[in-house]
């Protein structure tokens, strides 16, 4: 019984370490960003929010879109949301629609075709970048 004690006496703590750094590199990771460190993944759309206003996403998004030659079908939007799609030169569409959710965060959903997270990270990755 005492080894058994003495195990949990060192385990503990550092489980408790892993946690806590595991958490704070989370953190810094979310933190370090104009709030794009998180995607969600969900039903073919790539998500994340920005810490940015709805037109300011809006128009850095729209920038994302002409620096990869990416050409829009339908623009639409208004105070609460904005959609845009298009096609890809391969024939795939593409869908980006953003919502406010707050007066300075923006949530952005791309779905490319079925579901291609690579390309959608990337259009992620310009929109950031417009963002700074």
């Amino acid at each position: 019984m005492k080894k058994i004690q003495g195990i949990h006496a060192w385990l503990i703590p550092v489980l408790l370490m892993l946690i806590i750094a595991t958490t704070a590199g989370c953190v810094l990771l979310a933190g370090g960003a104009v709030g794009a460190g998180t995607y969600a993944y969900v039903s073919g759309n790539l998500k994340t929010t920005y810490d940015a206003s709805l037109q300011q996403t809006w128009n850095a998004t729209l920038k994302a879109l002409q620096s990869l030659d990416l050409k829009t079908d339908e623009e639409e939007f208004d105070a609460f949301t904005g959609v845009l799609k298009g096609n890809m030169a391969d024939g795939r569409e593409f869908y980006i629609n953003l919502k406010k959710v707050t007066a300075e965060t923006t949530e952005v959903a791309i779905r490319i075709g079925m579901g291609d997270q690579k390309v959608s990270k990337t259009i992620h990755g310009e929109i950031l970048a417009n963002l700074q």
